[in-house]
């Protein structure tokens, strides 16, 4: 029977810190139902199957499978690999070390897959429990020792100490050992401190009344592993319970004198209960030999009856161990899933009777209740409906009142923008106009006269050009304007500005260093590209010093081209760069961005030093 001792430690890697079985269970269940997505639901099935393994051995079995038929759909290998390690934990439980073995194999080739190292340490303890089960010792060590060596390096250290607790029942036997086991035992107590809600405590605790026992105080020591057994069995922890009961029988095998026959029989009603009768064929075997010795014929028949049914079992398995284990169960699940539904068939029919005889009765007082509630529905809808209206009608009032503010503020704005245009624009030519009356009337000279004409005439120019870009950007404020890209070359834009601010070039002794390819064609409206070209370069002329020289380039970049003015502009701020095209003042700039956004494109400036740069960016039309 130690294989309840072995297998009581696997099974705790799931009890964990939890609280009262059946408060879990309900949880988890009532969790199962709200879940809607399949991977949670099959996490939620695992669990239930673990915490299942304590109490109820075949209701284990039946969540386990139902999750790894739903892993497997899904190629959920996380799920797969936790029902794989459910059904090998409950394998073991039916007393069928080969299958448990089997499926252990499986969850470990599916976690080290996962690189899910807490899981692989887990899975090689309890191969180890099997093999051990199965008399291979040697290979049992093995891999034992390998959960130790993954078992120390994991961040969660609470399944280390399971594997300790496990190497010192591996080892408690053996006299060479004993200095190791000893360490362990405390090193466990050292882990397990940390989770002071752990029902690994009960292995802890059942430890020191062993000690308890070998060093004479037999008395405490039985007390002890009552007290242990009764409160796992309180707590729905019903395997635990099982094997804190067996430290009794191997009290008595080492010189203790105790009556054994009322723990097995406690253990085996328990087991019965639980599902684990496959693990009492010891049990069951010394009862019946206790039972025939007494000449009680009742007892002795009942438990010859089970000891038949179990050897029949193993049999069975035998000769075909996987197939016909899976059958069973099934069948047996089956069959009592029949018996519940015709009770509960029986149930209903015996209700639907009862209720027949009140149902008139519930009937006409529902009816006098149910035209009582819908006058008084009625009157209340009417109203909700009459006051529905009036707040529909309120927030349409709202919403065109607010739409036509937000319009009038649109038009507000452009007209803002607007005078401030014609301000600024308009302010050169009417100046050279009134330059040429006084030297009119001032009798000036000829070649003075001539170069203010001149002046005049170039600024009308470019007036005319301005007016004409205002045109064009008052008709893309309009309602049904489209936008339509065209292919704009940009050497021959930049040629054609150059050539016109010539004059002011000239005067302040400014160049161009104009290196844009001939080939480059950007994809934009033409007339509002060259009101943006023309705006930015007047502007970095406005605040370039004399005798200099402004940088216009054009790079490639991907499927757009990149336009830099570069110049010295020692009284702009990196603030007043960062802020150029949003700031209302500078009106133009303003509206620069407007016609980039227009023709997906972008633009801003960047201040160095000294140095200015004005930057856009357009697609390429190629």
């Amino acid at each position: 029977m130690r294989i309840f001792h072995y297998i009581s430690i696997l099974l705790l890697i799931f009890a964990g810190s939890l609280s009262a079985q059946d408060k879990v269970i309900h949880e988890l269940k009532q969790s199962l139902a709200a879940k809607k997505d399949s991977i949670g639901y099959v996490n939620v099935l695992n669990q239930l199957g673990m915490q299942y393994h304590l109490s109820n051995a075949d209701s284990c079995f039946l969540f386990t499978v139902k999750a790894r038929d739903i892993a497997t759909r899904l190629g959920y290998k996380k799920g797969m690999a936790d029902a794989l390690n459910n059904l090998s934990i409950f394998y073991a439980l039916k007393a069928n070390m080969k299958l448990a073995i089997e499926y252990d194999y499986k969850a470990l080739l599916l976690y080290r897959y996962l690189g899910d190292s807490a899981n692989v340490c887990q899975v090689l303890m309890n191969s180890s429990i099997y093999h051990n089960y199965e008399g291979t010792k040697p290979a049992a060590g093995i891999f034992l020792q390998q959960a130790m060596n993954i078992g120390k390096h994991l961040p969660n250290d609470s399944i280390y100490g399971l594997v300790l607790i496990n190497y010192a029942i591996h080892f408690g036997g053996d006299t060479l050992r004993q200095d190791s086991v000893i360490w362990a035992i405390q090193k466990a107590k050292e882990i397990l401190a940390k989770y002071p809600g752990s029902r690994n405590h009960y292995y802890i605790e059942a430890f020191e009344a062993d000690g308890w026992m070998k060093r004479g105080e037999a008395d405490k020591a039985v007390k002890k592993i009552n007290q242990l057994a009764n409160r796992a069995i309180g707590e729905g922890l019903i395997f635990v319970g099982i094997d804190m009961l067996e430290h009794i029988e191997t009290y008595t095998k080492n010189g203790h004198y105790a009556d054994v026959i009322p723990y097995k029989e406690k253990i085996f009603a328990l087991a019965k209960q639980a599902g684990y009768t496959e693990l009492m064929l010891p049990t069951i075997t010394s009862l019946y030999r206790y039972y025939a010795d007494k000449k009680d014929a009742a007892k002795t028949a009942a438990y010859g009856k089970v000891l038949y049914e179990l050897v029949r079992r193993r049999q069975e398995m035998k000769s075909n161990i996987q197939v016909n284990h899976l059958d069973y169960f099934l069948k047996e699940q089956a069959l009592t899933e029949w018996q519940l539904s015709n009770k509960v068939q029986k149930e209903k029919i015996a209700k639907t009777n009862m209720k027949k005889e009140h149902r008139q009765i519930l009937i006409g007082l529902l009816s006098g209740v149910l035209l009582l509630l819908g006058g008084f529905t009625f009157s209340r809808y009417r109203s909700y409906r009459n006051l529905r209206q009036q707040e529909l009608m309120l927030a349409d009032m709202n919403a065109v009142i607010s739409e036509k503010n937000k319009q009038l503020q649109i038009n507000d704005d452009f007209k803002n923008k607007l005078i401030a245009i014609i301000a600024n624009d308009f302010r050169e030519p009417l100046n050279n106009i009134i330059k040429v009356a006084v030297m009119f009337r001032n009798n000036a000279g000829k070649e003075a006269l001539q170069e203010v004409i001149d002046q005049v005439d170039i600024s009308s120019r470019n007036t005319l050009v301005v007016f004409d870009n205002i045109l064009r950007w008052i008709k893309s404020q309009l309602s049904g304007f489209v936008y339509s890209p065209m292919a704009c070359p940009l050497l021959l834009f930049f040629e054609e500005i150059l050539q016109g601010m010539a004059p002011v070039l000239i005067n302040r002794q400014i160049s161009a260093g104009l290196d844009v390819a001939g080939d480059i064609l950007l994809a934009g409206e033409p007339e509002m590209l060259q009101f943006v070209n023309r705006s930015l370069l007047q502007y970095v002329v406005s605040f370039s010093p004399d005798n200099h020289t402004i940088g216009i380039m054009a790079i490639k970049e991907a499927h757009r081209v990149k336009v830099v003015f570069t110049s010295t502009a020692p009284q702009i701020t990196a603030e007043m760069a960062a802020r150029l095209f949003v700031h209302q003042e500078v009106i133009t700039m303003v509206i620069c961005k407007d016609f980039m956004d227009k023709m997906g494109g972008q633009i801003w400036a960047e201040k160095t030093g000294t140095q200015l740069q004005l930057i856009y960016t357009l697609p390429s039309f190629n």
